[in-house]
């Protein structure tokens, strides 16, 4: 951390927090040197997708730190309207970061973001920022392909595994 107003603290510094949690995971990474972004990739249980990592100066000793990740898979035009309710629902049941759907082209993002006076960035808030993110693209990834491509409604998509799980074990016939 700087410590004299000469040294004053950067999006460098803070993006630097960023890098030092992906090599102590050891996952690979690039940076273009003109932007404040690093990007990476994730496999998770259900998904590969994109990520990127991003810290910018927002006021005096502010910074916006910010994790984004990007579904690869696009909401078609007929489906995008199922899509966007499905990422409302499922915004409305999350307390940290939102999905995003790009109307016009069908991309899907999910991002988180926290905004921290560069005394308070501490690998922690990293860490649960990247964690929160990959975490919740991977836990929500079946609902949203079932809706992009098997015709599931967004409604159904969301409910609880005990009530779909219910649903499907009532017998189809009965025995006399």
């Amino acid at each position: 951390m700087k410590t004299s107003k000469n040294d004053e603290f950067t999006e460098e510094d803070a993006l630097a927090f960023f890098a030092r949690h992906l090599d102590e995971l050891k996952w690979k990474y690039h940076r273009y040197p003109e932007k404040p972004v690093l990007y990476s990739g994730f496999s998770g249980e259900n998904l590969q997708w994109d990520f990127s990592l991003c810290a910018r100066k927002i006021g005096s000793g502010l910074f916006l730190l910010g994790v984004n990740s990007s579904v690869p898979n696009k909401a078609l035009p007929e489906r995008r309207n199922a899509c966007a309710e499905l990422l409302t629902r499922i915004n409305f049941e999350l307390s940290v970061g939102c999905f995003e759907l790009d109307l016009s082209d069908g991309e899907i993002r999910f991002r988180t973001s926290a905004v921290v006076p560069a005394a308070d960035i501490t690998p922690g808030i990293i860490e649960h920022l990247v964690r929160s993110n990959l975490s919740i693209v991977d836990e929500r990834s079946q609902q949203i392909m079932a809706v992009l491509y098997s015709g599931t409604s967004p409604e159904e998509a969301v409910k609880p595994k005990e009530e779909k799980t219910e649903a499907k074990s009532e017998p189809r016939f009965e025995v006399n």
